[in-house]
């Protein structure tokens, strides 16, 4: 019994240690990579990019011949399919002139096989219009791709940046666990010995009872930043990972909003995308008007006849068709209406978004230049309050001054990293988020290139 609890025991221990080989470690620049390669939704987008290039590509088919073979059997006792299919076959004689052959000619049969070519020589623009269209919409397909690589890569830094945060956030808190049950066990003992009055011990015991529970949310906010830059990642969320180090990145130096915007407005890809939509609307509003026009086509034909499967009797063809309409009831004049109204529509979008771009310039920058601010004041207020920690501390040994004065310093300082840690990962996502809104987040190269 003893030696299977042995076995059992080490098994248990084998499979902890397997689980925690399995946990893989990320820096930063990792990070993104993997999730650039990995994230699902970033694939799907991907992917939209390769059936916009095949309707690229099947559009510009259009301004090709086609090819096609056909084969067909009949049987008929018609008059007219009867005599046709024996001058198709070249077998008329004399007889089948007989007016009585002729009106009642029995059951024929004809194995036909014709390889026909189709070549558009004009369509009233229809083609290259069409063609154009689709090349537009290829490339805002490519540059909504790209966009989204980019907000892929900050949504994974900004994760990526908030697990770090996450634990530092618990270290702060086991800190604060760890003071407060020092308090708790020597209020406790003074307490026993006479030294101090209940309600000093009641006061530590309920200040450790509110750090515990900080503490748990603290770790509670860790596990779910963790299962945020999973989600980012592409990462099954029962995947272990651990954090590489990190190296905070230089601060950039901000310039002034013209510049920001103007770059932002020449560099931003969802941007160029819905500029893409709006040529390729103009594009469908040429193809619409079209249909007005007439179309020109080549058709040549080589026809094989033969009253059983086979290749015996060759004919030969070409022509010329040129085809027009007249009227379609309306049809026409409403596809015109309609593209002519979507031409509009992308150009008013086009119009919101470079609004929306310069707004989400100012807002980054902003944020930014707060962030930088909190950030300096948190600094210099969390050594401040570090040294208060000391003095009170200092007093309280001595007997000047109260517990609770006590609790509320060490409670100060807390609070006093948590907004310096707070404020330092705003910074840091700040700087990402405005180089994010100019269109100007360096990423690494797409693998494969």
């Amino acid at each position: 019994m003893s030696h299977r609890i042995i076995r059992t025991a080490a098994l248990g221990l084998m499979l902890g240690l397997g689980t925690q080989v399995a946990a893989e470690s990320f820096d930063r620049e990792q990070a993104v990579r993997h999730a650039l390669a990995h994230n699902p939704e970033l694939l799907a987008m991907r992917e939209q990019v390769a059936a916009a290039g095949g309707r690229t590509r099947a559009a510009q088919g259009a301004r090709l011949p086609s090819l096609g073979l056909s084969y067909s059997a009949r049987s008929s006792n018609n008059p007219l399919d009867a005599f046709a299919d024996k001058l198709n076959t070249r077998s008329v004689t004399t007889p089948d002139f007989d007016p009585a052959r002729l009106n009642h000619p029995g059951t024929s049969d004809l194995h036909m096989t014709q390889l026909a070519l189709r070549l558009p020589l004009y369509a009233g623009g229809r083609v290259s219009a069409s063609l154009t269209s689709a090349e537009e919409m290829e490339n805002h397909a490519r540059l909504q791709y790209e966009r989204a690589r980019e907000l892929t890569a900050f949504q994974t830094l900004r994760a990526w940046l908030n697990v770090q945060a996450a634990q530092e956030g618990l270290a702060i808190a086991d800190d604060a666990v760890k003071a407060a049950q020092d308090h708790a066990r020597t209020t406790a003992q003074l307490a026993r010995e006479g030294r101090i009055v209940v309600s000093d011990k009641l006061t530590a015991e309920v200040n450790l009872a509110a750090v515990q529970s900080q503490r748990e949310q603290a770790a509670t906010r860790l596990e779910s930043a963790r299962n945020q830059l999973k989600l980012a990642m592409g990462l099954p969320l029962e995947t272990g990972i651990t954090l590489a180090p990190a190296v905070s990145g230089a601060a950039a130096d901000t310039a002034n909003a013209a510049d920001i915007e103007t770059r932002a407005l020449a560099n931003r890809r969802d941007l160029a995308a819905a500029r893409a939509v709006h040529q390729a609307a103009r594009a469908r509003v040429q193809a619409a008007r079209a249909v007005h026009k007439p179309s020109v086509d080549f058709i040549a034909t080589s026809n094989w006849y033969d009253d059983n499967p086979g290749f015996d009797e060759h004919s030969s063809s070409i022509m010329g068709v040129v085809s027009l309409d007249l009227y379609a009831g309306g049809r026409h004049q409403g596809g015109i209406t309609t593209a002519l109204a979507e031409e509009r529509e992308a150009q008013w979008r086009v119009q919101s978004l470079e609004q929306t771009v310069r707004h989400d310039v100012r807002e980054a920058r902003e944020n930014l230049r707060e962030s930088r601010a909190r950030h300096a004041t948190a600094a210099d207020n969390t050594e401040h309050a570090k040294e208060n920690v000391r003095l009170v501390k200092q007093r309280y040994g001595q007997g000047r001054t109260l517990l609770i004065d006590l609790l509320q310093a060490e409670r100060s300082h807390t609070d006093a990293r948590s907004e310096e840690l707070v404020s330092r990962v705003n910074l840091e996502v700040g700087q990402a988020a405005l180089q994010l809104a100019e269109g100007t987040l360096p990423l690494p190269p797409e693998e494969g290139q």
